[in-house]
């Protein structure tokens, strides 16, 4: 038996991204040559593209911060995916039932994305409140354990 290496590339979030910025490249290698087609699918390739890659970059973080912060930025990606492709399906260089599967897809993105982005954050909180000092030891009039003479 082999054993699987950790890596982004196993997360199911980076290949669902993987797959989403494949169909978009299909999708806009069929635009039409002329006009703001070629641009707005240059555009929605562009920040499908960044989803995945910031998973993946994200992945590769030192730290739970840093990775939630690729995180979000892979998320502000998927919304501008989903906007790009409201506005191909408006301008009618796609079907409406292309644009709703492709919605969908960039949803569920987001759900995930949000979801981990969340653990992370609680993950945080939790280890930065362990090194706090307590509050009681700042109050004015709070005696220092050591303090025998009281100032």
């Amino acid at each position: 038996m082999t054993e699987t290496t950790y890596s982004f590339r196993n997360l199911v979030l980076w290949q669902k991204a993987q797959a989403l910025t494949l169909e978009i490249i299909r999708l806009a290698a069929q635009l039409p040559r002329d006009g703001v087609a070629p641009i707005m699918g240059s555009q929605a390739v562009r920040s499908a593209s960044s989803i995945a890659a910031n998973i993946a970059e994200g992945h590769g973080r030192f730290s739970l911060g840093a990775h939630s912060n690729h995180l979000s930025i892979a998320k502000g990606s998927a919304c501008e995916t989903d906007g790009w492709l409201d506005l191909l399906r408006r301008a009618d260089y796609m079907d409406a039932e292309t644009e709703q599967r492709l919605h969908s897809a960039c949803e569920e993105i987001v759900r995930m994305l949000t979801a981990k982005i969340l653990t992370f954050d609680r993950e945080i909180k939790k280890r930065t409140s362990k090194i706090r000092e307590d509050r009681e030891s700042y109050l004015a009039g709070a005696a220092s354990p050591n303090d025998d003479e009281g100032f």
